[in-house]
């Protein structure tokens, strides 16, 4: 009798604690007051570099969003290209890597809760 109490519990405690590990997730719905603040807003680099870019994602209070899958994508590869996902971290922040290939100009696009965000990239010759 005293296993059978002790599966019970154990089993209790574990539902309890999954119901706590999945309240506390970060569920705004898609494209519900979500924000991304890109930074720099645009880029001038030369070809052949790297460079950083960093995205925030912010709820409609102005709260950062953790763990929030956030893509990006360059509009003209053959110019450009950037990290392609990445998370949030504790401070809604997530970062990516612009690389350049050849001089031109490409935007870059970025995605998150249902939400975009564009950023211009100029890069330049040596």
């Amino acid at each position: 009798m005293k296993l059978l109490n002790r599966r019970i519990i154990c089993f209790y405690l574990s539902c309890i604690s999954m119901l706590l590990f999945v309240s506390c997730a970060q569920t705004t719905p898609f494209g519900e007051g979500i924000r991304i603040i890109v930074s720099p807003q645009k880029l001038n680099v030369y070809s052949g570099s790297e460079d950083t870019v960093f995205v925030q994602i912010m709820d409609k209070e102005g709260g950062p969003l953790f763990g929030m899958k956030t893509t990006a994508v360059s509009t003209s590869p053959t110019v450009a290209t950037i990290t392609p996902e990445t998370v949030t971290n504790a401070s809604g922040k997530a970062r990516f890597t612009v690389k350049g290939i050849s001089p031109g100009t490409a935007n870059m696009v970025f995605s998150a809760g249902g939400q975009k965000a564009m950023m211009e990239v100029i890069f330049l010759e040596h």
